[in-house]
Parts: C-alpha cells; sequence; structure tokens
C-alpha cells in the first residue's frame, strides 16, 4: 500500500523536511517537505536519492550541470554526489511538493525501474525521470576514510596539498575539507536512525558537541537532529520487482 504523507508548511526559520523511516529492502527512508521555501545547501547523501516533485518547481545543482524539476518529473542522484537545490517564484509555480526516496545505492540504474518503485511506495508515477550519472573518478574520501588527511590523501595522489584540492573542488564542487564535514553529516544521520542519541553520535562523528553537529545537521538536511532521531517508522512496503 502507498505511503501518505500530510504536508505542512515550511518554518519560517527554514525549510522542514520530514523523514520516515521504511521497511524495505531498496528503501532505507523518505523524505517530503511542503511550501515555498525548500532549498538546502551543497550536501550528499550516503543512499541514492530519487527526487520526485508533486508540485511546483525545484532546481538541482551539480558542479557540471542543472537540473529543473517541475510537478510529476523525477531525478534519480547516486550516492556521494554533492548537489545544491534551489526554490523557484512561488508567485508563478505555487508551493512546492517534493519526496525523496533514500536507495540502496547502485541498484537503480533504469528510468522505468525507478517510476515503478514510486508508483509502488506513493501511489504516482512519474511523466519523466532524469539519471544523473555518478561521478567519473571515485571519490578520495568516500570510502571509510573522512578522517584521513589531506595531505595523505594528497600524498597518495601523487600531488601537492593545493594541486589536489583545486583538482578535488573542479571534480566535486566542494572543498575536501567540506567533503569530509558532510561525511561526518551523513554518518551522524546513519548512527541517530539507528537510535542513538544526539550526543553519543556527535561524539563518535568528530563534532566538538552536539549543538555544533545540530546547528550543520539542520541547515544541511532541514530538520533537527532530535526531530529526526524520532520520526517514525513505516509498515513493510512489498519490493517492487524490477522491470
Amino acid at each position: 500500500m502507498p505511503v501518505s504523507f500530510t504536508p505542512s508548511s515550511s518554518s519560517s526559520s527554514g525549510p522542514l523536511w520530514h523523514y520516515r523511516r521504511i521497511h524495505h529492502p531498496d528503501i532505507r527512508e523518505m523524505s517530503m517537505a511542503y511550501g515555498a521555501k525548500l532549498a538546502l545547501p551543497l550536501h550528499f547523501h550516503q543512499e541514492d536519492q530519487l527526487a520526485f516533485l508533486l508540485t511546483g518547481c525545484r532546481h538541482f545543482l551539480f558542479p557540471h550541470r542543472s537540473v529543473t524539476l517541475t510537478a510529476g518529473q523525477a531525478l534519480l542522484i547516486p550516492a556521494g554526489t554533492p548537489h545544491l537545490s534551489r526554490d523557484d517564484d512561488p508567485a508563478r509555480t505555487g508551493d512546492t511538493l517534493c519526496l525523496n526516496l533514500y536507495l540502496t545505492p547502485h541498484r537503480y540504474h533504469d528510468p522505468a525501474d525507478c517510476a515503478a518503485l514510486l508508483q509502488q511506495s506513493v501511489g504516482e508515477r512519474p511523466t519523466h525521470i532524469t539519471i544523473i550519472p555518478a561521478p567519473a573518478l571515485p571519490l578520495p574520501m568516500q570510502d571509510g576514510t573522512p578522517l584521513h588527511s589531506i595531505q595523505t590523501l594528497a600524498r597518495e595522489a601523487g600531488m601537492s596539498r593545493e594541486a589536489y584540492s583545486r583538482r578535488f573542488q573542479r571534480q566535486y564542487g566542494v572543498t575536501p575539507q567540506a567533503f569530509r564535514l558532510l561525511c561526518q553529516l551523513n554518518e551522524a544521520k546513519a548512527q541517530l536512525r539507528t537510535g542513538i542519541n544526539n550526543v553519543q553520535a556527535a561524539m563518535n562523528t568528530g563534532f566538538a558537541d552536539q549543538s555544533h553537529m545540530g546547528r550543520l545537521f539542520h541547515r544541511t538536511f532541514g530538520t533537527t537532529p532530535g526531530r529526526y532521531r524520532q520520526d517514525p517508522t513505516i509498515p513493510p512496503l512489498t519490493p517492487a520487482p524490477l522491470l
């Protein structure tokens, strides 16, 4: 049975995203937000992200391209791909209702499979799906090494620290230091999802304190760590067969 979300307006302090955990082999969680201001700063996820617009319009910016989604369209963003989103003029498009599925990485590649998953999950089938290709080169800090120093990574690449940082930013649109911070936030998010409390998650992932983590978490994911940790779990869904 498709999942139903009740829209609520964004808060005055910024977008308010609602997250739901799901018992599904391919979907780790879902999120939804509704309003005129849903923009989020540069970030990425540990999962593939399938964004679906039911109303309104959003602009997604990547290091070397941009994609505009309007009502009925969807976008698949590979895990570890830095991107940001911008809002359109609400006077022209009205409020936006956006839903995201966060998927097991590398499982969904075909638009028809993505459309079937959305139909099964939310009862809506997109009119068009854009697939963003994965980065051409492996992300140097993606596979469990966010605590390695930039100098060490540069040395392993046979480059100076400065040259490595410039090439990294050209390729991914974010500095190595910022990428490392986003790795920490994603790891904190994964720990909170298992029920670990805010203080322990902050300590485990290298933040100075939970307040520091909380400010960055809210800015990046559109919700507080406490609210995210308490978001409910949805009953099991029957997996949609891959076409």
